[in-house]
């Protein structure tokens, strides 16, 4: 079975601005000041960048908070009631996040009011209609009626479509500076619980999508970059930037121009890991 060697990380044209989350990281100038927010473990490695003010939280920290370094300030808070001052950061990262907490609006209140005039936020947020979203939230109803965890929380408490997260921000003093649409890399499934489940599940929506051209994975999440300018209803939305696959195992994105007649499997340009493919997005 051939593997690809043409999947590439998705590269910025001359002069566009960064979008995706390792772009923004590589981008910030030294000395910048950069929330993590609901970072979990860290939502990059906070390592790469030593020069950067980073601060990160999150409300629990079931995997263990982000390794102690010199330029790293880690606290437990709720998105929805920051004890951070007015501005505080250039550079405001939220990155699947949203779609979790059971308060929305002042939680996007805070983004906002953290984040400096003339400053960036990088927000990542599954599409509610989406196969990827639905197969989410009915593996967190079918835990808690058939399975009887009855205490469990169903995490995926917000739906997004892109006119409500316009609606969200915008009204917020945001504008758009770069976005696009993300297909599903199912990478969720790398916890140990789904993970048997992660390769045979893959392999059958990649066969379905090569024989039949349905594709369930298309236009599962969005990403943002928004500036904040202080203007209020400005709804311009640039062109989308290309992601075509994502990978299974460590959640990059990649873009694939393949071949006729394509191969069955892709290599991810980020980890090597080998992934199946399907018809051409």
């Amino acid at each position: 079975m051939s593997v690809t060697p043409w999947a590439v990380k998705p590269a910025r044209a001359p002069g566009e601005p960064p979008l995706f989350l390792h772009e923004l990281i590589e981008a910030a100038p030294a000395g910048a000041r950069v929330l993590d927010a609901g970072c979990g473990p860290g939502s990059w490695s906070y390592a790469r960048r030593p020069h950067l003010r980073v601060t990160g939280f999150d409300i629990k920290f079931p995997p263990g908070p982000p390794a102690a370094a010199a330029h790293v300030a880690v606290f437990r808070a709720d998105l929805s009631r920051l004890p951070l001052r007015d501005g505080s950061f250039d550079l405001t990262l939220c990155h699947y996040v949203l779609e979790h907490v059971t308060r929305l609006l002042p939680c996007c209140d805070e983004l906002a009011r953290v984040t400096r005039r003339g400053g960036t936020l990088y927000l990542s947020v599954p599409r509610a209609a989406a196969f990827d979203d639905r197969l989410y939230r009915f593996a967190g109803y079918f835990a808690k009626t058939v399975l009887l965890k009855f205490k469990k929380r169903i995490e995926h408490q917000q739906r997004f479509d892109l006119e409500r997260l316009l609606d969200l921000f915008g009204a917020r003093g945001f504008e758009v500076e770069a976005f696009a649409r993300v297909p599903a890399g199912f990478s969720w499934m790398n916890d140990p619980r789904t993970k048997p489940l992660q390769g045979p599940f893959t392999d059958a929506l990649a066969w379905l999508h090569r024989a039949t051209g349905i594709d369930l994975a298309r236009d599962a999440n969005f990403i943002f970059a928004f500036r904040k300018t202080g203007a209020k209803g400005v709804r311009r939305l640039p062109a989308p930037r290309r992601v075509t696959h994502v990978c299974r195992e460590c959640g990059e994105h990649a873009v694939i121009e393949p071949p006729v007649p394509a191969a069955a499997r892709w290599t991810c340009p980020w980890c090597g890991r080998s992934n199946p493919l399907g018809r051409a997005r």
